[in-house]
């Protein structure tokens, strides 16, 4: 029977998902910081690497391509194209696009700010706020209101968003339900500069046609 590496806990975690440091005492991270080469190694004989951010804490896999050099033992070319995918890729609608760009601009502004908070929390209310500008007016709040939810889960489902429960926001029995999140930092990772950059060029020149 095969022994049981110490570090398989972290496979498994990472195949059902990206991870993130809770604390600085995080056993998972611990583990995963500890062994992270035998880690890489292992995700490498398959054609995945671990993409890991220690500054923000997060780490996920990818596929590797022909530019991961250090993740290939050999100094042949490995043509990793030919096999299947694992790492699914979700196109993002434009309307969702949006939304992580504006979450991302936010995170960036929280980070740029004085805050002692190590986390960024938005509620429902201030993300629709950061929106208004680019929603059409409408008389039927209760459509933009369910769109918006539908939005946030999915940005939950790929864990760009993480939400909070009512303990965890102090709400009070009887005040209006205000859903709240925490920005992860992964976004960064999906939403880079260039990603941004591109949006904004595409959201101008729509603007400037709908003007004309």
């Amino acid at each position: 029977m095969e022994k049981i590496q110490p570090w398989a806990t972290v496979c498994i975690k990472l195949l059902q998902g990206p991870i993130y440091r809770n604390n600085n005492n995080d056993p998972l991270w611990t583990l995963l910081d500890t062994w992270q080469s035998d880690i890489q190694r292992y995700f490498a004989v398959i054609g995945l690497k671990v993409v890991v951010d220690n500054s923000d804490g997060y780490a996920f896999l990818s596929q590797l391509d022909s530019t991961d050099k250090e993740n290939n033992s050999s100094n042949e070319e490995t043509d990793y194209s030919t096999l299947p995918k694992l790492i699914k890729e979700y196109p993002l609608s434009p309307n969702l696009s949006l939304l992580c760009v504006i979450l991302r601009e936010a995170l960036d502004q929280f980070d740029a700010s004085e805050n002692q908070s190590v986390a960024l929390v938005m509620k429902q209310s201030e993300i629709k706020d950061r929106l208004s500008s680019f929603i059409p007016e409408t008389s039927d709040q209760s459509k933009v209101q369910a769109k918006l939810d539908s939005y946030l889960t999915r940005l939950c489902e790929l864990t760009f968003l993480r939400e909070l429960t009512e303990e965890q926001t102090q709400t009070f029995p009887g005040e209006i339900k205000d859903r709240t999140f925490e920005v992860r930092r992964i976004i960064r990772s999906k939403i880079n500069a260039e990603f941004m950059e591109e949006f904004k060029n595409k959201l101008q020149e729509l603007t400037k046609d709908e003007a004309e």
